[in-house]
C-alpha cells in the first residue's frame, strides 16, 4: 500500500463530495466505474453511471437547495488495484422551504484502479455513526 494510492483515493472521495454539492451529477457519476453502485441503507441501489447521474438529479435537485458533504476519519486500505475505504459523513443541507439540518452517516466504499486511475466501484451508505 503506497501513500500515493491512499492520497489519490482520499482526493477522489473529496471530489465526490464537491461534485455532488456543486450539482455536477454527470461529473460525479464519472468518478465511478462503468458499473459502479451506490447502495442506501434501506437497500435502494443505483447501478451504472446513468442511474447514478439520475440519482443526483432526482434526490439532490428535488429534495435540497444546498448541501455540503463533509467526510472525516478516513481509513483506506489498498491491495494492488483494489481498495476499501471508510468515512464518517456529516451532510449539511437546506431544503427548498428553508429548513436546515445535519445528517450523520458512514460510508463504506470500494475502489478499483481502471486504466491507471482510481474509480469508485461501490458506495455503501448507512445513516448514523454507530453511537
Amino acid at each position: 500500500m503506497s501513500a500515493a494510492d491512499v492520497a489519490a483515493i482520499e482526493r477522489l472521495k473529496h471530489q465526490y463530495c464537491y461534485r455532488i454539492d456543486d450539482g455536477d451529477y454527470a461529473e460525479w457519476a464519472a468518478l465511478f466505474t462503468e458499473d459502479g453502485r451506490f447502495v442506501m441503507d434501506d437497500g435502494t441501489t443505483y447501478e451504472g453511471r446513468d442511474e447514478l447521474e439520475a440519482f443526483g438529479t432526482d434526490v439532490f435537485d428535488d429534495v435540497y437547495d444546498e448541501t455540503a458533504h463533509v467526510v472525516t476519519n478516513a481509513v483506506v486500505d489498498v491491495d494492488g488495484d483494489t481498495a476499501t475505504g471508510r468515512w464518517y459523513l456529516e451532510l449539511y443541507h437546506e431544503t427548498p422551504d428553508g429548513e436546515r439540518g445535519v445528517q450523520q452517516a458512514t460510508y463504506r466504499d470500494s475502489f478499483e484502479r481502471v486504466d491507471g486511475e482510481w474509480r469508485i466501484a461501490d458506495v455503501d451508505l448507512t445513516y448514523g455513526v454507530g453511537l
